[in-house]
């Protein structure tokens, strides 16, 4: 299995609520130039997993049209920023699908990055917005995977 860990993009600093930060200008530029990154990458997504926050489904709306994908969206409440990745782990634990997008925020991209790939989060990598890690795994379980590669908003991409 893939998992395709994306952060959302920039977004706004103040809203009324967390929940209804929208992108900026920026953000939704950054996600796009992501997205044509991993179009090159010739994926064709099995599942698509977002959280219900603004700017993680303004994220995801930017990631599919660029990649012109008619893919459903999955909205799933575990995957807001107060979760943890343990808990995460456990949901994904049940998915039957190659390559899942999952489109959510940090801390919790961040953990379960490190957990999926080393076990803990004593070497945690703090995932930047709009960056995208893949995570190749056959058993999800804590390190398990490993990451053939990260794409950032930039015109290069990190390769392990």
């Amino acid at each position: 299995m893939n998992l395709y860990l994306l952060r959302h993009g920039e977004a706004q600093v103040h809203a009324a609520d967390d929940s209804l930060r929208p992108l900026t200008p920026r953000g939704r530029e950054d996600v796009r130039m992501v997205a044509r990154q991993f179009t090159s990458k010739g994926v064709t997504l099995d599942r698509c997993l977002v959280s219900p926050f603004l700017r993680a489904q303004q994220t995801v709306a930017e990631f599919l049209s660029e990649l012109h994908s008619d893919i459903p969206i999955e909205t799933q409440p575990w995957l807001t920023p107060q979760i943890r990745a343990t808990e995460a782990i456990q949901h994904l634990q049940t998915l039957n699908a190659n390559h899942v997008l999952i489109v959510s925020h940090n801390p919790l991209l961040s953990e379960l990055h490190a957990l999926l790939t080393e076990g803990s989060i004593s070497e945690i990598n703090i995932m930047g917005t709009s960056e995208l890690v893949c995570v190749s795994l056959d058993i999800v379980a804590l390190g398990m995977g490993v990451t053939p590669y990260r794409l950032l908003p930039s015109d290069y991409a990190w390769h392990d």
